[in-house]
């Protein structure tokens, strides 16, 4: 019998984004319960067993500069690192590693167990109990089907894609948000009781083969970087053996297979009525939608040290067990390959995002914030930094302190959420880089210097963080200084370098700084060069930035300009009753999106697909001939 009754934080959900969840409400001090169908399955990784991606590996950075876990549970658990797109600009290179799978989960499980103010519940909630519109307790059925009432400040739902979930292989369906697993069933009808909309998404995973049988010998291997590169900011290490990952494709047989088979597909056959995710679709949808390409790119990649299964990236399918079968075979090295699990589609319940705060919390139930799938995105890492943010303000909610919310400007997390809960989502949201408008000023290497402080301020990172964050900026800041103040000669040594990267020789005297904004040359060569060293030493992480800075930093102040003009626009409210039909200037297309979404602010119209320059002009003209009522002004 659970005897503890009433918590300041109850977190529902132990997948990525409850775990960030819980951990950042109980490092904040405030007590917090995680309940969670499956104690067993916690942090457990459903899908590709991998962290990072473009994008993704920005957010993955944030919530370690943040001071949450899934930086450090990817080093600590990762089997190969790679940075992508290096032969790109700096604002769009992100880092990824594969994880072990097991060790991964293990890991996880065992900071959690560690971590003072933080219990767990075998069970399953059935119902939010509410009282004056704000959060009272909640009614959770244990393992051993007995109801418990358990009182909470506040809640987190981090449901994954657990609730009403149904999964599908062919036209067979069972009841379950990951294999072998029991769907939610109580919580979605909660939420539409409780006014939520509600919306059906989709989303898959691939048959898993074993390695035994495939002849990888007919595949290119793919190793990781050496050396690798971490995640973490902070005090972590890379202690897995590296392993290599295997390369091959898709073709014209493989693609008969699927298109002959397409009748039996449900996703096809109109059985899924879920919207399933543009960015990472099926690989019948591959195919259906690409017919012009003759062949699609798989990466072969292994699910753990100890296991001998291998995930299959690049053919998520919900087609029957038997097409599975005959459409693998004709991938090149997969001739006799046996399958250790089929693939399948899951369709879920989720929220309309737009019914949330920048704070994650329900605009209308007080003390319910809301995280990760179940608000319509897709991913780890953008369930984990939806549950940091949450788990954050459920406990500063708890605690009568005021919200913390990031804006786009600042972080990757910012523009996400601000995506979600200003325009919603009608399929499975991706973070890309291209979403964030200021992608050179919120890049991977600077992530601690722009949020670092923020997870000081609210205690999730320790006087060990604090220095070692106080000791990089003081470090980049000098050595940018340095990098201004000290000058070099023409020499012999230094136009060899020259002549080596393809330049012509120096002629006068030039600041390190202006030589380090040629592309040809690096912070490592200007050092070279330079009979002074700077006062500091550099780590990689440390020079990484201040070359990066120097190098674009032109294009940094245009951007800061840039930002500041937006906060501007931020303060430039929109009355809530404003008749967008009546504003001159305005098309009929752009006037029917305002009247959808209603925008708060300026700021919130601009990001509107669609609305142009032009469009924020007329309709700023409109409000400064009309002032609004409120207490912002033009």
């Amino acid at each position: 019998m659970f005897h503890v009754k009433h918590f300041d934080v109850v977190v529902i959900g132990g997948g990525h984004a409850g775990c960030e969840a819980a951990l950042a409400s109980a490092r904040m001090g405030t007590s917090t319960l995680l309940v969670t169908m499956n104690p067993d399955k916690i942090a457990e990784m459903s899908c590709n067993p991998s962290i990072g991606g473009v994008g993704k590996g920005q957010l993955v950075k944030e919530i370690d500069a943040l001071g949450g876990e899934m930086g450090k549970n990817a080093d600590f658990t990762g089997i190969q690192f790679k940075r992508l797109n290096t032969r790109k600009g700096s604002a769009v290179q992100s880092s990824r590693c594969q994880s072990d799978k097991r060790q991964y989960a293990l890991r996880m499980q065992g900071v959690i167990k560690e971590t003072k103010n933080l219990e767990v519940f075998h069970g399953e909630v059935k119902t939010l109990l509410l009282e004056n519109g704000k959060i009272r307790a909640l009614q959770a059925k244990d393992a051993n089907g007995h109801f418990q009432e358990i009182g909470a400040s506040s809640v987190v739902i981090t449901a994954g894609t657990f609730m009403k979930a149904v999964m599908h292989t062919g036209f067979d369906k069972s009841e379950g948000g990951r294999f072998g697993e029991a769907p939610s069933l109580g919580l979605s009808d909660c939420l539409r009781e409780l006014g939520f909309d509600l919306l059906r998404l989709k989303t898959g995973t691939p048959a898993r083969l074993l390695a035994e049988t495939i002849d990888f010998s007919q595949m290119e291997e793919q190793a990781g970087d050496n050396p690798p590169s971490r995640f973490s900011f902070w005090d972590s290490s890379i202690p897995l053996p590296q392993v290599s990952c295997f390369l091959t494709f898709t073709n014209n047989e493989t693609h008969h297979a699927i298109k002959s088979n397409l009748h039996r597909s449900p996703l096809y056959s109109g059985e899924i009525k879920g919207v399933g995710p543009r960015y990472c679709p099926s690989i019948e949808d591959k195919v259906v939608k690409f017919p012009d390409k003759g062949r699609h790119q798989l990466f072969f990649e292994p699910e753990a040290l100890d296991s001998n299964w291998i995930y299959p990236n690049g053919i998520s399918t919900s087609l029957p067990a038997d097409v599975q079968e005959q459409f693998i075979r004709t991938i090149p090295g997969c001739r006799d390959v046996k399958i250790a699990r089929h693939g399948y589609a899951v369709e879920y319940d989720c929220i309309d995002p737009r019914q949330l705060h920048p704070s994650l919390e329900s605009k209308h139930i007080r003390g319910l914030f809301l995280g990760g799938q179940v608000n319509g995105t897709s991913g780890y890492e953008e369930a984990a930094a939806q549950g940091l943010l949450a788990g954050i303000n459920a406990s500063l909610y708890s605690q009568g302190r005021e919200p913390f919310i990031l804006s786009r400007t600042e972080s990757y997390i910012g523009v996400m959420v601000d995506d979600l809960t200003t325009l919603g989502v009608n399929e499975p949201y991706r973070m890309f880089t291209s979403r964030a408008e200021y992608r050179l000023s919120l890049r991977e290497d600077n992530a601690d210097m722009r949020l670092s402080h923020y997870g000081i301020s609210l205690g999730l990172l320790g006087q060990n963080e604090r220095l070692s964050f106080e000791e990089k900026k003081r470090s980049i800041e000098v050595t940018k200084t340095f990098l201004k103040k000290t000058f070099v000669k023409p020499t012999e040594k230094l136009n060899q370098l020259f002549a080596s990267k393809g330049l012509n020789p120096m002629l006068q005297a030039q600041s390190l700084d202006s030589l380090l904004k040629r592309p040809e040359l690096e912070l490592s060569d200007i050092l070279q060069i330079s009979e002074a060293a700077p006062p500091h030493p550099l780590d990689q992480q440390t020079s990484d930035t201040v070359e990066i800075e120097v190098k674009y930093e032109g294009y940094v102040v245009m951007q800061a300009q840039e930002i500041e003009r937006l906060k501007k626009l931020q303060t430039l409210t929109i009355p809530k009753e404003l008749k967008y039909g009546v504003v001159s200037g305005l098309s009929i297309e752009i006037k029917e999106k305002l009247e959808r979404i209603k925008p708060n602010t300026l700021a919130d119209a601009a990001k509107i697909s669609g609305v142009t320059p032009a469009a924020l002009s007329a309709l700023l003209f409109h409000l400064r001939q009309k002032p609004p009522t409120s207490e912002a002004t033009c």
